[in-house]
């Protein structure tokens, strides 16, 4: 039997921020993994059937569609109830399927090739300095590593892994180092392999660690501050620190709870350090955990993010220019909500909707990556689709929310009912003949220009339609900042009664200065005592 949604469920949908997306793309296949370029609006992703996407956008013109839209919604909805950002019926940002974009447009499509067999595991873009963003690399459950121009998809290198571990075995994620040429990969098994970036088709492997976790390597993360040799890994129960030449250097204590992902903090990475890291956890807390404390060797606090959920993906939001932001990371969850964690605060301090479709336990799209791209906007993917969202803050949201639905205690953000749990294709698919492989693997890079019928075909907003609008007719109508109501003061109410009743010897005085002084004593203290309340000891008197 489903369980029923909890009245907790409600209580995190009423700390929902005021910020909107500012473009949605579905996808008619499950996608797997997102990475962003990082000093370019360029997005790649990596779709189940081995599929790549390279996704171009105009971000300032995404910005004001939004803006503009949801100022004519305000006109329209300023007498009705208002709505959360969810819960909105007509979207004011572009939401539209990959298969109708074109190769124009403020979200379109470079290009998109048949990459892998099998799923597309993992993408990311190369961020040495001298190439940043240049190349992407790409893994699928062909365990075959891929090196590609970011500019038009064609393979530059490429290598096959699969003779450096068991057959059962296969990549989990990869990672690249940004001042050597390193590439890292994780295992299912708790492997950890080296490979060199410039030299990847050669097919020789740099290092091998074997067994650095008992099961699959969920994460890994550079440690420059350190040196170039040295990383952290994430995966069962355990964080370890590692160098690629000797391996484990430390090992934390069993945490009894399976670690999802992990990131450095905002200050850290900016100040060039590599001591704060916050692990996420499958019983929805998030962990912090300090080098210079104790080696890593077991975290030092938590925060309860979502008692019923995994939180499967955690990203710092990388923007030191606001306070609150400069302390905080996102949060994924299993029931496609994001949460943004103050872990100095030590609590949630507020929540985005990533799913478009909520079921009786929350989000059908669980969250399953997060990024940032080159502007600090925040992406969020789930197997469905994803969504870019506006990097305007909260403060400078003119939004049709309620005061009363933000004006919500952020204690009970722990209390979420649960989802699935976090999704990904642990399927392999077994290599076809030597003879064959060649051939379908020209196939599979062919790289197809978004030229095709697609782009006479392409939805969605229009921005020059909408800015024209605008224009003709110029909007008088200007919201005020969000401001949260201050709530009366249930004691002061409470006291009133108690002041009259006091008052009233004042009253009674020109009857008192007529009667003797024994009697006046006697009706003032009768008087007084009738006004006691008839509680406490005070009902006895006189008995």
């Amino acid at each position: 039997m489903a369980r029923k949604k909890t009245a907790n469920t409600t209580s995190a949908l009423e700390m929902e921020s005021s910020v909107p997306p500012i473009v949605e793309i579905n996808y008619v296949d499950p996608l797997f993994t997102v990475a962003a370029h990082p000093i370019k609006p360029i997005i790649m992703a990596g779709l189940g059937t081995g599929h790549l996407y390279c996704h171009s956008y105009n971000a300032e013109s995404l910005e004001e569609t939004v803006q503009n839209e949801r100022e004519k919604a305000e006109l329209k909805e300023k007498n009705s109830t208002k709505v959360s950002i969810s819960s909105i019926k007509k979207k004011w940002w572009i939401s539209m399927d990959s298969l109708d974009l074109g190769s124009t447009g403020d979200f379109s499509t470079n290009w998109k090739t048949k990459r892998h067999k099998g799923s597309c595991r993992s993408v990311i873009f190369d961020i040495l300095e001298n190439s940043t963003g240049d190349f992407i690399y790409s893994v699928g459950t062909d365990h075959i590593i891929k090196r590609a121009s970011t500019e038009t998809g064609k393979v530059t290198a490429k290598t096959s892994v699969s003779n450096h571990y068991d057959g059962k075995d296969a990549i989990t994620n990869m990672c690249l180092s940004s001042t050597h040429p390193f590439l890292l990969t994780g295992t299912e098994n708790g492997h950890v392999l080296v490979f060199d970036s410039h030299e990847l088709s050669s097919k020789k492997l740099k290092f091998k660690l074997p067994n650095i976790h008992e099961d699959s390597i969920n994460k890994i993360l550079p440690m420059p501050a350190i040196s170039a040799y040295h990383y952290l890994t994430l995966g069962s129960t355990t964080l370890a620190h590692i160098d690629i030449r000797k391996g484990v250097i430390t090992q934390s204590d069993d945490q009894a709870d399976e670690l999802l992902s992990m990131c450095y903090a905002t200050d850290s990475i900016n100040a060039n350090k590599n001591d704060t890291v916050l692990v996420s956890h499958g019983e929805g807390i998030v962990t912090l955990w300090k080098n210079s404390n104790n080696g890593l060797a077991d975290q030092i606090s938590r925060v309860k993010v979502n008692k019923n959920a995994s939180i499967d993906a955690i990203i710092p939001t990388m923007n030191e220019g606001v306070e609150d932001l400069k302390d905080s990371v996102w949060c994924g969850d299993s029931e496609g909500i994001l949460h943004r964690v103050n872990y100095k605060k030590g609590r949630v301090v507020e929540t985005r909707v990533h799913s478009s479709v909520m079921g009786k336990l929350g989000g059908m799209d669980e969250v399953g990556g997060l990024d940032i791209d080159y502007d600090y906007r925040l992406i969020s993917s789930g197997m469905d689709g994803l969504k870019i969202w506006s990097g305007q803050l909260e403060k400078d949201q003119q939004g049709v929310l309620d005061d009363d639905d933000l004006d919500s205690s952020v204690d009970d953000s722990d209390d979420i009912h649960s989802g699935s749990d976090s999704f990904f294709d642990n399927t392999d698919l077994e290599g076809e003949e030597e003879g064959e492989e060649e051939e379908e693997e020209e196939e599979e890079d062919a790289i197809i220009p978004n030229k095709d019928e697609n782009d006479s075909e392409e939805v969605g907003f229009d921005a020059s339609e909408g800015s024209e609008d605008e224009e003709s007719t110029p909007s008088t109508h200007s919201t005020p900042q969000i401001v949260r109501k201050k709530r009366t003061d249930i004691a002061t109410v409470v006291m009133k009664p108690k002041k009259r009743m006091i008052d009233i010897n004042k009253i009674t005085r020109s009857e008192q200065l007529s009667e003797s002084g024994q009697e006046q004593q006697k009706k003032k203290q009768k008087k007084v005592k009738t006004l006691v309340p008839n509680n406490g000891i005070a009902k006895f008197d006189g008995l």
